[in-house]
């Protein structure tokens, strides 16, 4: 169940990590209103969402590729909650407590900024070998 094409949830995390790392200015500075951020990873959220059930509705591919991105999917769920719960002050319970702390460090920021950038590229460029 996706809204237009199978790697939109790959897009979207990689504008989130490209933000993080205009963010964290260690390549480029692009410092926006925390909402913007806020807004970035809720979309992130959904789009997350509606992959983990597209993961369930076709179980046609491999199993491993299957729980891969299922993984990846809760990386990316934990890693939007943390910046949510850091821009807005909300209280996510666990994360708030114990990633957020960290979201203090530019480092940090910047390579989770990679990571996201870069593993969602990934799956963006295998999208067509998975069938």
């Amino acid at each position: 169940m996706k809204l237009t094409f199978e790697a939109e949830d790959a897009i979207v995390g990689i504008v989130c990590g490209l933000l993080l790392l205009g963010l964290a200015g260690r390549f480029f500075s692009l410092k926006l209103n925390d909402w913007v951020y806020v807004i970035a990873f809720v979309i992130l959220i959904i789009f997350i969402f509606l992959d983990a059930i597209n993961e369930f509705s076709d179980l046609s591919t491999h199993f491993g590729l299957i729980m891969l991105a299922l993984l990846h999917n809760l990386v990316d769920l934990v890693i939007s909650l943390a910046f949510i719960s850091h821009f807005t002050g909300w209280n996510i319970p666990y994360i708030t407590l114990y990633l957020v702390p960290y979201l203090q460090n530019e480092s940090i920021v910047a390579v989770i900024g990679i990571f996201l950038v870069v593993s969602n590229f990934l799956w963006l460029v295998t999208i067509p070998f998975w069938y």
